[in-house]
């Protein structure tokens, strides 16, 4: 979708206060194409018919999530479908992204409301049944064995199995939260002059599973040894082991969405990745 495409589909929406917008494309992201529109709202159009399925239960939980927490989260104010591709506008949320250098007890209060959403209402609103442990054991496993393993030299996917495989009993002693899952700093959002935390967004990939996973970008973004002290210091705790996975699952995840999109860039790119987590040196002929 282009910002055409776009401003057709919003001129039929009568959102308040946007009359003429301006209409920016918004860069980044694989799931949904999205655009700022006239400083007020934000437009996200599902690319495929897995993430407007994505999209629909964000319709279902974010009203009641945002009636839960004292931070803001995207209550779509429109829905729809638009030429097959499910669409959601909200009002863009005050904040920039976080960055390093700015508090963080603000972002541990706000994971600690978003953790303690009731779980069992969670899967009602997001229509879940496998167990986390499952879903690495089954479905994730399906396709890394399909598509990942394939593209991968023999050293790193051996290293990759025996890392995933020595992991998967530990999915297991886990409490399940309600999670965001992919919650980069790009998605946390605080204030120019106080650094609290005013809201979270993209919630495409929000599920029930392990509370970790939600530490994964702050790990990227500020390295171990800052992560460890900032969590000392905010009264936070983390399965280290677990939170390292999900850090080089995320480098697997890349290199699935490369090898779906036909994308050879990403793939690379994931596996370079993989590679540096994993701590597997390149091979040489």
């Amino acid at each position: 979708m282009d910002t055409t495409d776009a401003v057709t589909l919003l001129a039929d929406l009568d959102l308040p206060g946007a009359v003429d917008p301006t209409v920016t494309p918004v860069i980044g992201g694989w799931a949904s194409w999205t655009f700022d529109v006239a400083g007020e709202h934000i437009l996200r159009v599902a690319r495929d018919r897995e993430i407007s399925d994505a999209h629909r239960r964000e319709e279902r939980l974010l009203p009641e999530l945002a009636a839960a927490v004292d931070f803001s989260v995207p209550v779509p104010i429109r829905v729809g479908d638009h030429r097959g591709h499910r669409y959601m506008v909200y009002r863009r949320l005050p904040g920039r992204p976080l960055r390093i250098g700015d508090p963080t007890e603000p972002v541990w209060r706000a994971l600690r409301q978003l953790h303690a959403f009731p779980v069992d209402r969670a899967l009602e609103l997001l229509g879940e049944s496998p167990s986390w442990h499952d879903r690495y054991a089954n479905e994730y496993r399906e396709w890394i064995d399909r598509l990942v393993i394939p593209v991968l030299d023999t050293d790193l996917a051996d290293r990759m199995r025996y890392a995933y495989d020595r992991m998967l009993g530990r999915l297991h002693d886990l409490t399940p939260t309600l999670i965001h899952c992919d919650l980069g700093v790009e998605h946390v959002l605080v204030d120019e002059e106080h650094g609290e935390v005013t809201g979270l967004i993209d919630f495409e990939t929000a599920t029930v599973g392990d509370p970790a996973i939600d530490l994964v970008g702050l790990l990227i973004a500020f390295g171990e040894t800052s992560l460890r002290r900032l969590l000392v210091a905010g009264g936070m705790s983390v399965d280290w082991p677990r939170l390292r996975f999900y850090r080089w699952m995320g480098a697997v995840h890349a290199i699935h969405h490369g090898v779906l999109t036909d994308d050879p860039a990403i793939v690379a790119d994931g596996i370079s990745g993989l590679r540096d987590r994993l701590g597997v040196t390149t091979r040489h002929e």
